[in-house]
Order: C-alpha cells, then sequence, then structure tokens
C-alpha cells in the first residue's frame, strides 16, 4: 500500500473543501477534521483507533445519500469532475457531494487494510471505486488489496483500470502511473513472468528516470534470471 507521508495528507485535506451546492458545510467542514485525526492516528500506528474514528463519519454520509436517486459522484480535480457531469452522466442525473465522502471511505478502506481486514478492505474500496471510479489512487489501493491477497490477475487488471485513470488527477499523474506499473510488475514476478514484469518496470522509469524502486526489482529480476540459467 502506498504510504502515506506528511505532504500526501496535507494534499489530500486540501482537497477536501470541495463541495457541491445545498450541502451542510458545517457537517462537511467536522467530518474533514475528523478525517486529518483518523489519517494522523493511521501514520501514529494505530488503525483500529482511526477506524474507530472515522465509522460514524462513514454512516452520517451513508445516512444522508440512502435515498438518493441520482448516481453519486465525488471529485478533486476538474478532469474528474467534467467526466462525471458529462461522460459518466450522460445517461442518467448525477449528484456532485462533497469530497469528504471519498476521502471517509478511503481512510476506512485504509485502515481495514492495516488491520489485515482485507475482505473488509477489498469490499469498501470497491464502494469507493462507484463514486470515484477516475481516482486512480483509489483504483491503485484496490489493486494493492488484490495483490495482497494474491489474486494477481484481479490486482493486474485493477492497476491498469488505475494506470488508465491516472490522467483525471493531473498534478499525480506521473506518481500515480508509476505505482501502477510497479504494482504490474510486482504481480508478474508472482506469476513468473519475468521479461513482462521487466518491461512494466521500464514503464515507470521511463515516467520518472531513476526511480529507485523500479531499478531495484529490475535488479531482483536479473538476479531470478541467474537462478535459472
Amino acid at each position: 500500500m502506498t504510504k502515506m507521508t506528511g505532504v500526501m495528507v496535507a494534499a489530500m485535506l486540501a482537497a477536501l473543501p470541495m463541495s457541491a451546492a445545498g450541502q451542510d458545510k458545517d457537517r462537511d467542514s467536522a467530518a474533514a477534521v475528523t478525517i486529518g485525526h483518523a489519517f494522523s492516528a493511521i501514520q501514529a500506528g494505530d488503525p483500529a483507533h482511526a477506524l474507530s474514528m472515522i465509522d460514524p463519519v462513514v454512516a452520517s454520509f451513508e445516512k444522508d445519500f440512502s435515498g438518493e436517486k441520482r448516481h453519486i459522484y465525488c471529485s478533486q480535480t476538474a478532469e474528474q469532475e467534467g467526466y462525471y457531469l458529462t461522460t459518466a452522466g450522460g445517461t442518467g442525473a448525477v449528484r456532485l457531494v462533497p469530497s469528504t465522502w471519498c476521502e471517509a471511505l478511503y481512510v476506512k478502506a485504509f485502515a481495514l487494510v492495516d488491520l489485515d481486514r482485507l475482505d473488509d478492505a477489498q469490499s469498501t474500496f470497491e464502494r469507493l471505486i462507484t463514486f470515484a471510479p477516475k481516482h486512480s489512487r483509489y483504483l491503485n489501493e484496490l489493486a494493492y488489496v488484490f495483490l495482497k491477497k494474491r489474486e494477481w490477475q484481479r490486482s493486474i487488471d485493477a492497476y491498469t483500470n488505475a494506470e488508465a485513470a491516472a490522467s483525471f488527477t493531473p498534478e499525480r499523474r506521473d506518481y500515480e502511473r508509476c505505482v501502477s506499473f510497479r504494482g504490474i510488475g510486482y504481480d508478474l514476478v508472482e506469476l513468473g513472468r519475468l521479461d513482462d514484469a521487466e518491461a512494466a518496470y521500464r514503464k515507470c522509469l521511463a515516467i520518472i528516470p531513476d526511480e529507485p524502486k523500479s531499478l531495484g526489482e529490475i535488479e531482483y529480476i536479473k538476479e531470478q534470471r541467474k537462478k535459472t540459467t
């Protein structure tokens, strides 16, 4: 799973004030504060406490949106919003909701992974992605859950979807694409497809030259080849 740094948490929290018309701004602001505390608890190595904090936030949103007939989306970039309002919403009504809704589900899923509750994490990420199908970070994290469950092809498919969605978050595009390619590379190594795995890592290096994790994995692949010759 992508380790959350202080910079990443700050970026997430900076995105939280985006909200749709008619939402309770006070509730949204309070939710953002709780999400911040929950992220901090995960960073401090206490995912159980994070889960206990975030569950009421998730329940509050679930209650508010339970009767909604329109398709709900939450976006964090103009590119995501444009897609949800046009392409995704082309055949029906759409409701854009505060990004706090998706971030609350995200931190819940993240905490569940840290608690090794992988089935629960998977279902939470899958629900989250119905509200944010073009958010590459969420897709990458779902792929990681499949990787943890040793479901290699499902992981590859999810990482492939995440890489394709990266352009909808331009400021994180290169980073998320590299996460996707590294994940695909890991899965392919586990499947014994070393040449394909190396090609995946080199796709990351084509985006971020000298990216250390990819370079290290390519060296590992070289060592594995020596053992089979």
